[in-house]
This record gives structure tokens, sequence and C-alpha cells, in this order.
């Protein structure tokens, strides 16, 4: 009896973690799609660019925070995601500092390599501004209701099912499926994909949601992946991509060396090799003290 008893608590459990990271994923699309829709109305009836970016900002945050409260109050999912504690906002500095280590090593590899020559740097007050009011923006829109859903509660409800390979694994598809049927809502609702997908694209987002998840699980917080994941985004709009404002005008010997092989090979592929590397030694060191 005791024995039927707990196999039915077992599957209870692998249901409710399953149904967890379906619902976390679907408050994500639920988001992005409010927030794109509204904006596509603000447009249309010729509201201003700051009342759009506002908008869709604080929708997707609203909409996903709440589900998260939500569903960590109707699952009882006790541990706190993101402890507003300095130990959280100093994770989050490592975060962004990573970031911006790996992509000032691929800088210095690819002059070098004489990849690319620097033109001129143009750091100023604006810049200053420029970059603060987009991190703002790329906080709420991006980096935090995606790492609260998809390398929180996607993840650790795949993790009561899975193993934690196939939990990785999961997560990166679930993520790669957001923008996938964002677009298709979109497209069925009469308005433009909000991106284009692509192969590269879907391999630049499998990789960056690897990255992104073992951070997480090696530094055991979400404020260090929602840091990686910031560095990312403001060193590809202000740093790598050429378009105003920027901090250095380059040129480039081969065309796409920034993108390829400063943003994907070094921050991308060279934060999954470094944070693989601690994870996995993380792992043997769990399995040495077991035995």
């Amino acid at each position: 009896m005791n024995i039927i008893i707990k196999k039915a608590e077992e599957v209870t459990h692998l249901r409710k973690g399953l149904l967890v990271a379906l619902l976390s994923w679907a408050s994500m699309v639920i988001g992005l799609f409010t927030a794109t829709w509204t904006v596509h109305i603000i447009e249309k009836v010729g509201g201003p660019d700051w009342a759009a970016a506002i908008t869709k900002c604080a929708l997707v945050s609203i909409i996903v925070i709440t589900a998260v409260h939500w569903i960590r109050s109707r699952y009882s999912i006790g541990q706190a995601l993101l402890p507003l504690t300095k130990a959280g906002m100093v994770q989050l500095l490592i975060g962004v500092g990573f970031r911006v280590v790996l992509a000032a090593c691929g800088f210095l590899l690819a002059i070098q390599f004489e990849w690319i020559d620097i033109v001129a740097w143009h750091f100023s007050f604006q810049f200053v501004i420029a970059v603060a009011g987009n991190t703002g923006m790329a906080f709420l829109y991006e980096a935090l209701p995606e790492e609260l859903t998809m390398r929180g509660l996607v993840y650790n409800g795949l993790r009561t099912k899975f193993h934690y390979v196939g939990a990785y694994v999961g997560q990166v598809l679930l993520f790669i499926g957001v923008p996938v049927t964002v677009n298709f809502l979109q497209q069925m609702t009469g308005m433009e994909p909000g991106v284009d997908i692509n192969t590269d694209y879907v391999i630049l987002l499998f990789a960056f949601g690897t990255a992104l998840q073992l951070l997480r699980n090696i530094t055991g917080s979400l404020w260090t992946s929602i840091g990686f994941h910031l560095g990312y985004l403001e060193i590809s709009r202000f740093v790598v991509t050429q378009s105003d404002p920027h901090l250095v005008t380059y040129t480039e010997r081969y065309e796409e060396t920034g993108n390829l092989f400063i943003l994907f090979g070094m921050v991308i592929l060279g934060g999954i090799f470094v944070v693989g590397l601690f994870h996995l030694r993380q792992r043997m060191s769990r399995v040495i003290r077991k035995q």
C-alpha cells in the first residue's frame, strides 16, 4: 500500500512539474504577444514611439511577474527565484562583467589577428544616457521575464521529469519556441512578424539559452544570468553593431567578424566553454564527495 501511495505521489509531482514548465512558457508567449499587439495598435493610431516602448516593457513584465507569482503560489514552489539581496546584486554585476570580459577578449584577439582595425572611440554623455535607457528597457522587456520563466520555472519544472541534460535541452527548445509561437500569433492577427526565424537565429538562441542556463545553475542565481543577458544585449547594440550611438568604430577585413567571432564565437561559445568547465568541475566534486 505504501508503495502504491509513493508511486502516486511521484506521478503527481511529475505532472505538477511539467505543468509548471508549460504554464511558465505560456506566460512568456502571452506577455510578448500582448505587448507587440498593443504596440501595433499604438503605432496604428499614430502614438509616440516613447509611449509604445514604455507600454511594451511594462506589459511583458507585469504579465510575466504576475503569472510567475501565481504559478509559485498555486503549485507550492517555496523557493524564491529572485531574492533581492546584496549577494544578488553582486551576482548581477558578475554576470555583466563576465560578458564584458569575453567581449573585450574577442576584440583584442580580432585586432591581434588583424581581422579588425579600430578607427575611433565615441564615449560621451549622450552615449551613457542611451545605454542606461536601453538597459532599463531591456531588463523589463527581455532579461527579467525570460530569465524568470525560461531559466527559472521552466527549467525547474522540467527537472522534475528529466535528467539535467534533458532539462537543459527541453528548456532551450521551449526558449526557441517562444519567438516561433509569437511570430505565428502575429501573422494570424495581421501583424508583421517580430523577428526573422531562420537557421542562424535558431542556432543563436540554442547557444544563448545554453549559456544562460549553465550560468544560472553554476551560480545558483537568476541574477547572474540576467546580468549576462543584459551584457550581451548592450554589447551587441552599442559596441559591435555600428549603429548610432556606438562606442567604437571599426573596420572589418572579413565581413561579419564582429558578429560571428566576437559576439557568437567569443561571447556566447566562449561563455559556454568557460562556464561549462566550472559546471563539470562542480559535478565531479559532488561525485567525489559522495564516494
